[in-house]
């Protein structure tokens, strides 16, 4: 692992990723730290930002990275709060002897307008392919959070569980970090969400064993899905009510994917 050496409060210090990966809590900023963005920044700048110097205020890694922290923790835009060091692992600036962190409004402003869904949906794709090259982890897991939106827009659905308007990031993270991230409306079903993180995980050639799912994407077809394509275990939590026929059959000793094979076979021979 490429070792790094920063100055942190006047103090040098030589650090390397390699020094994280046993523990078993780290910090998604120290992480992001050690994770080389240049060329994602590169291609934001590119496709997401005119010529004019005053876009740049804030280092456009360091926002990157903010984007990741702020989906990773799933807080609202107005709570992301982050310390002196969490900003300067990011990137950003001291200026006076004051860290220049922006506010949740800026926050929102580059995820909402200056990105849109595209740019998030690349951002998180391209921080993803890193992040699986790095981790040794073969556990995947996926689950929604809200983002939410002004009350005045006109483009985002009102939410009567979270009971403000607001959109849905779709976040599917290996171990404990976040691979893989897509964007939906606030009104928008959880389980069709699946099939993008399935298909992106084979295109970036990921080797999982398990796959663990909130019961909002539970289906046939996903539990099918991740087994048959990603060859891992879907573990798919049902909730507290649910109502599990007791006339479908099961063949024993199958594993998981065949199991749900049988019940869809048993159960469509019956109803003929």
């Amino acid at each position: 692992m490429t070792e790094i050496s920063k100055v942190f409060k006047g103090v040098s210090f030589t650090d390397s990723l390699e020094n994280y990966f046993a523990l078993k809590n780290v910090s998604i900023c120290q992480f992001l730290f050690f994770l080389d963005i240049g060329d994602i920044a590169q291609y934001i700048e590119h496709h997401f930002y005119s010529d004019k110097g005053w876009h740049f205020r804030y280092n456009v890694e360091a926002m990157i990275r903010f984007v990741v922290v702020k989906f990773f923790r799933q807080q609202p835009y107005r709570k992301v709060v982050l310390s002196k060091k969490e900003a300067w692992l990011l990137g950003f600036k001291e200026k006076d002897g004051i860290m220049q962190i922006p506010s949740g409004g800026t926050l929102h402003h580059f995820v909402k307008y200056r990105l849109g869904v595209k740019g998030v949906d690349k951002i998180m794709e391209m921080v993803g392919e890193k992040i699986i090259k790095l981790t040794d982890s073969k556990e995947a897991k996926l689950d929604s959070t809200p983002l939410e939106a002004s009350r005045y827009s006109k483009h985002s659905d009102f939410n009567p569980h979270y009971n403000c308007k607001m959109d849905k990031a779709h976040i599917t993270m290996i171990g404990t970090y976040p691979v893989f991230m897509t964007y939906t409306n606030g009104l928008a079903g959880d389980f069709i969400s699946l099939t993008s993180h399935i298909d992106d995980f084979l295109r970036m050639k990921a080797e999982i064993d398990e796959y663990r799912l909130d019961g909002s994407y539970d289906s046939f077809l996903n539990h099918a899905a991740i087994w048959y394509k990603l060859k891992a275990k879907p573990l798919i939590s049902l909730p507290v009510d649910a109502v599990i026929s007791k006339s479908w059959r099961v063949r024993k000793n199958q594993p998981l994917g065949k199991q749900n094979v049988e019940i869809r076979r048993v159960k469509t021979h019956e109803n003929q």
